[in-house]
């Protein structure tokens, strides 16, 4: 019996080793796979998603070694990694890997999913029921030709193994840093390997996204009625960008109180963009239009090669996902944000938009309107009462090659408090500075230098030039003599607080008083809160003009601060408070800090810019 049984191994062995014509993949799975629990269709039908066509065509293709495929969640992502679990299982050879991001997430799959799924494919199914002589465990199954073993990447030694011929890595977005290339290590030594990664988008420069644009970065792409051309689908509408496209709604007169929207308004306004201009509406039977006619563009990374294929869509695209879902949710995400809780706009950004994340990533929602009609220019208002600026001083991160710089904001106020921005941007240099101010005409006094970067080099650079300096105080009020509380304190000459000589000498007047020149550069405190909630209300409550040309540092810094409220550790008083949504505010901040020159000087009526400073001294400075 033992050499019947020898000669039976030896010839099972050898018919394994007979090259075998695989079936196409597609065909098979419609044939054979079936989806415990699935809310569309138990039996796989590849017309319901069709965005996993062509990756699902690449597992078998002879070519193909890496597929990544990022894509927003409810789109039947994983079932593309179960197909090709069970394909390779039945017609493949060699080790087969099926890694999540650890053992328990692993574990937790594969009672809720991956079992159901192998023994509702029946060719599989009696694949385990044979199995004999071989060994079955959890996550561990020895088929003969093909080892599969499933398990978490977070463990170093589970991607110590052997040579791996199949690799399915699911959720990548949520794996340790590095372990992505270890697990590619694996497969080095098998000319024919096939990699399938499959996850939501993470954070941006992660390993994920190295994956997505080391391969042929193909979005999905679909026919337009109007046109008959080919567009991508794009979650995000950019006013910037018609020619991209996007999910577009009117706003107008749907907008509530209390900040949110009447969604039943809303809904008949929302429409697909596409960059020819025809507008594709919030239907089921467009939405499926739109889906059937689906493709993946050409390569748009020219210098990835064929075998390195990658493919991405985003949650607009899949038909069965009602647009103003999407826009609710978005809705929500950046209410939560706006009140100190990142962490649902994050989750819109990598699961629906299919994004990587980053800090900077808060999109312009209309706090600020662009007036497309205006352009930044020297000439400003033409009743302008003050031209003021504000420059915010940042050391730079030797990390990113960046040196030290200025933000400057120059913009124009009448008598009324309504204003005009003339110039925005980043400034190199302190000579830059002074050009740009002198170009526009700025008065020196008339503007203001934050010192809490780099703070002698700014008091430095203010007194030398005629600049107040300020500095952000850890009050919200400050006591002045006549007894009023504002968001600044009370100004001293700045030469004085660092012990230097003045810019310009102090003169007597006729009552034989000592006063400094109307340009000698002054020191403050500022409210940090104050400041913010001055712009705010300025913005709500005058004509803040922004022009249609500015830049996207701008518009993106804009969107940097948030005024929220938090309750007081003490009193449990609910107080104002700063939530920072992004890595860069500079220009925001500068907005802020004129606005409190604007109440310095007064909102409405009689400002004299020149007016003397009224605090004369009756004894002579010291030298």
């Amino acid at each position: 019996m033992s050499v019947v049984a020898d000669i039976r191994r030896l010839t099972e062995a050898s018919l394994a080793a007979i090259p075998r014509k695989a079936p196409d993949p597609i065909e098979w799975a419609w044939e054979n796979v079936r989806l415990p629990g699935s809310a569309r269709s138990e039996r796989f039908d590849i017309s319901i998603t069709p965005w996993l066509r062509e990756p699902l065509s690449r597992i078998a293709d002879g070519v193909t070694r890496v597929i990544t495929f990022v894509k927003p969640i409810q789109c039947g992502g994983s079932v593309l990694g179960e197909i090709a679990l069970l394909y390779w299982i039945l017609f493949g050879r060699g080790f087969l890997q099926y890694n999540w991001q650890n053992d328990k997430r692993s574990l937790e799959r594969w009672n809720s999913r991956v079992e159901k799924v192998l023994k509702a494919c029946l060719p599989v199914k009696a694949r385990m029921e044979n199995l004999g002589r071989f060994q079955a465990t959890k996550e561990e199954i020895d088929f003969g030709s093909v080892f599969f073993r499933m398990q978490g990447a977070f463990v170093d030694e589970n991607l110590d193994s052997d040579s791996v011929r199949y690799q399915i890595n699911e959720e990548v977005h949520n794996w340790e840093p590095g372990h992505l290339q270890k697990a590619y290590g694996r497969t080095t030594a098998i000319w024919n390997y096939v990699i399938l990664n499959i996850s939501n988008a993470g954070k941006k420069g992660d390993q994920l996204h190295q994956a997505l644009h080391e391969g042929t970065l193909q979005p999905w792409e679909v026919a337009c009625p109007g046109c008959n051309q080919f567009h991508s689908m794009r979650t995000r509408w950019d006013d910037r960008r018609p020619d991209l496209g996007g999910l577009r709604y009117d706003a107008e007169g749907c907008r509530l109180e209390n900040g949110r929207y009447d969604y039943n308004k809303l809904e008949s306004t929302i429409r697909f963009q596409m960059p020819c201009g025809y507008p594709a509406r919030d239907t089921p039977r467009q939405r499926r239009g739109l889906s059937l006619s689906g493709r993946y563009c050409w390569p748009t990374n020219p210098g990835a090669h064929i075998s390195n294929r990658s493919y991405t869509l985003e949650a607009v695209a899949v038909d069965y996902i009602p647009w103003i879902k999407l826009i609710m949710e978005k809705h929500q995400a950046l209410y939560a944000r706006r009140h100190g809780d990142p962490e649902p706009w994050r989750r819109y950004v990598t699961e629906r938009e299919c994004g990587f994340y980053s800090l900077e990533d808060i999109p312009i929602v209309g706090r600020i309107k662009l007036n497309t009609e205006t352009k930044k220019t020297r000439t400003g208002m033409p009743n302008r009462a003050l031209r003021l600026f504000a420059l915010d001083r940042q050391q730079g991160k030797a990390a990113k090659g960046e040196f030290p710089h200025w933000w400057l904001v120059i913009r124009d106020v009448d008598h009324e408090g309504n204003s005009l921005l003339v110039y925005e941007g980043k400034v190199e240099t302190d000579e830059n500075v002074i050009s740009i101010l002198d170009e526009h005409e700025c008065k020196r006094h008339h503007g203001v230098a934050d010192s809490g970067d780099d703070t002698t080099h700014v008091y430095l650079f203010c007194l030398k030039h005629g600049i107040n300096a300020i500095k952000g105080g850890g009050e919200a009020f400050y006591a002045h003599k006549d007894g009023a509380r504002r968001i600044f304190s009370p100004e001293r000459p700045l030469h004085a607080m660092i012990n230097r000589d003045p810019l310009y000498p102090y003169t007597q007047n006729a009552a034989g008083d000592w006063v400094p020149d109307p340009g000698e550069p002054l020191f403050w405190l500022y409210s940090k809160i104050g400041v913010h909630e001055k712009l705010a209300w300025l913005m709500g409550s005058t004509k803040w003009e922004v022009p249609g040309d500015v830049s996207q540092d701008y518009q993106s810094h804009m969107e940097g601060i948030e005024i929220t409220t938090r309750k007081h550790p003490r009193t449990g008083e609910l107080i104002p408070d700063l939530i920072f949504l992004k890595e860069r505010y500079d220009l925001r901040v500068d907005e802020a800090y004129i606005a409190m020159q604007i109440e310095m000087a007064g909102l409405t009526g009689g400002i004299e810019p020149d007016e003397p400073n009224p605090n004369p001294t009756k004894d002579p400075p010291e030298p």
